[in-house]
This record gives structure tokens, sequence and C-alpha cells, in this order.
């Protein structure tokens, strides 16, 4: 997944039926587009929901969040090298009213819920501060790679759509080909501001100088 910092969002990640194959009659039954943009030290999910048989919430709480039709949003936080697994539900109530909750709160007590909005019935945002899914360099596993030069950020983030058709889950499709868990992420790369891209760490490469008339055999090699 890619969080554009220009001002428009990157095109729409890739998105699997991770669970509850045997229920889903295809894309018009449930399906997910997921969009990011970043503004400042804020990244903003932009997820659209095809569903043909809407269930709304009746409440608030999580389980009448995971009774109706949902997004979940996963995301692991960092804190010295030692990974936690962060878990939030988003739903709407038959007036349209937004219920939101931690099925898996941070580790930092009380923290609040994100900003989340509605913008259409089949459409809603999420506000995530970059300090939350970003570890920082000091939290950062030995393994990273460190592929990313700041202002630009990675995290291990999944965006799913829970269809529910009156029956509790019974479809997810997700941004990861596995069914969501603690132990299977995507990866959003997150630009810098101004830029749709993000800025590469330069030793993810070994870089060569190109020649104005290089050609390609001579970059490769034999």
């Amino acid at each position: 997944m890619l969080a554009s910092g220009a001002k428009d969002p990157a095109p729409p990640a890739p998105v699997w039926v991770s669970w509850g194959q045997k229920n889903w009659s295809g894309a018009a039954d449930a399906d997910l587009k997921a969009q990011w943009l970043r503004k400042g030290d804020t990244v903003t999910l932009l997820a659209t929901l095809q569903d043909d048989q809407p269930v709304p919430a009746v409440g608030a709480s999580a389980k009448a969040i995971l009774a109706a039709d949902h997004l979940e949003l996963w995301w692991l936080e960092w804190k010295e090298g030692t990974p936690r697994p962060v878990q939030l539900g988003v739903a709407r109530t038959v007036d349209g009213k937004t219920v939101a909750t931690w099925f898996q709160p941070p580790s930092r007590k009380n923290t609040p819920l994100p900003s989340v909005r509605w913008t259409a019935p089949d459409r809603l945002e999420v506000d995530l501060p970059m300090r939350w899914i970003v570890p920082t360099r000091l939290d950062q596993p030995a393994t990273d790679t460190g592929e990313l030069e700041p202002p630009s950020g990675q995290a291990d983030f999944t965006v799913v759509f829970s269809d529910s058709d009156g029956k509790g889950q019974e479809t997810l499709v997700s941004t990861t080909e596995k069914r969501p868990g603690s132990g299977s992420f995507s990866a959003l790369f997150i630009s810098e501001p101004g830029s749709p891209y993000p800025r590469l760490n330069k030793r993810v490469f070994s870089w060569v100088p190109v020649k104005q008339r290089s050609t390609l055999r001579e970059l490769v090699g034999p």
C-alpha cells in the first residue's frame, strides 16, 4: 500500500477475499477499495465499500460492530523492538452515525479513537497520526532494513472489510491474502509531504551513475 504525500491519493491497494470465500458471490457482494493520503504528520485512509446488503450496527459496543458490516484496521506498534498488534473497528448505525471501538487497544492507556467520518454511505475516512503506526528509529527491530529515509515512513498495516449480511462475519475482504491477524500484515509505504512517492534510503540499492548515452545492455551487464 502507498500513501501519497501529494494532493491526490495513491491508486487503490490490491485486495483479496481472505476468509469466507464460500459465502462470497463476487465484487457486488462485498468489495473494498483502500487508498491513502498523507498530510503533514497525519495519514488518512480513504475506504470505499461495496456491499449488496448493508447491515448497520445497533450500537457502539465491540459486539454490535462485529455483528454489522464494518471496517477493521490492524497495525503493529513497536516498543524497544517488540511488536504489539492494535485493532480498530468502525461501523455506522442505521441513522448514519459513526461508531468505533478498540478491539485491541494501543499499549498507551486512554488513547483516544482516531478521527473517523463517513463522506458517503459507502465511503469513510480515518485519520491516523504517523507516530501511532510508524516505529521510531530506536523502536525498530534489529532486522529492519531501513528502506526509507525520513520524513518518509513504513508501517505494518492491514485494512479489512467484514461483510455480515445479518449473520455475523461471513466474508473478509482485505489487503492481505491470508486471514488478517497479529502475524499477517500488509506493508504501508508513506511518502514525504508534497511527494507522491517515498524517499528510498541510498543503502537499499547499489546506485550506478548513468551516462547520457548508456544502453540497457551496459547497465544490466553480461
